[in-house]
This record gives structure tokens, sequence and C-alpha cells, in this order.
């Protein structure tokens, strides 16, 4: 794979922060096939979670919102923060309600992935 192609690609735009973490992806000696999947990921943060983005219902006056692993005495709630969500690895749902009757629910698959020595979070 060339580099430039991978950091600088004209199909999208890469963001600068993105780009950061495939340079470092790069000098810790990730594969091609890790690069090409953080280059692509939806969501991606270099520590043990990631976050996932609130629900666009919760924003109403009246919203409100849930991240959610699992169903029933096997649930896991994501830890509510100001821009949504931080969870780790599984397949979660984030939700949300508008007070009255519209409702939705989006889900993600949150998966750890080697980088070096390091574990980084891909959300998509």
């Amino acid at each position: 794979m060339n580099i430039e192609e991978l950091l600088f690609g004209h199909e999208d735009n890469v963001s600068e922060k993105r780009r950061e973490a495939l340079v470092l992806a790069i000098e810790l000696g990730a594969d091609d096939a890790t690069l090409i999947v953080l280059r692509t990921v939806i969501r991606l943060d270099r520590s043990e979670t990631v976050i996932l983005p609130a629900h666009k219902f919760e924003g109403l006056s009246r919203g409100r919102g849930w991240a959610r692993k699992g169903r029933g005495k096997n649930v896991t709630w994501g830890e509510r923060v100001n821009e949504g969500y931080r969870v780790g690895p599984g397949n979660w749902v984030v939700g949300g309600n508008d007070g009255f009757s519209r409702k939705g629910e989006t889900p993600w698959r949150v998966e750890h992935i080697k980088v070096g020595d390091q574990t980084w979070t891909t959300a998509e």
C-alpha cells in the first residue's frame, strides 16, 4: 500500500486527527490490513474505550437516550459523557426518544485492535 494514498487519499477526506493516528500506527509497525481498518472505521480512539455519539432524538427538549450492550439481566450500560457514551468492546445499541412518539436505535460494533504494543478501539 502506498503511504501517500493511505494518508492523503483522493476519494475521501482524511481528518487531521485520523492522519495523526495513521502516522503513529505506521511508526508502531502496523501492517497494511490494520492500516486499512484504522482508516475506514467510523470511530477510532487510541485507548481501551471509544465514545459513541448520542442519538439524534436525545438532544430534543424532552429527549432521553442510552447506550446498552445485551438485554435483560445481562445488560451493560454505556457511561454518559458530554459527546455521547463511553463504551468498550461489544455489540452496542445507542438509542433515544423525543419524549413523545418518536424513538430510534443505532447499532454499533466496537472492537479492540492491536497496533504495535498498544490496544486501540474502533467502532462501526
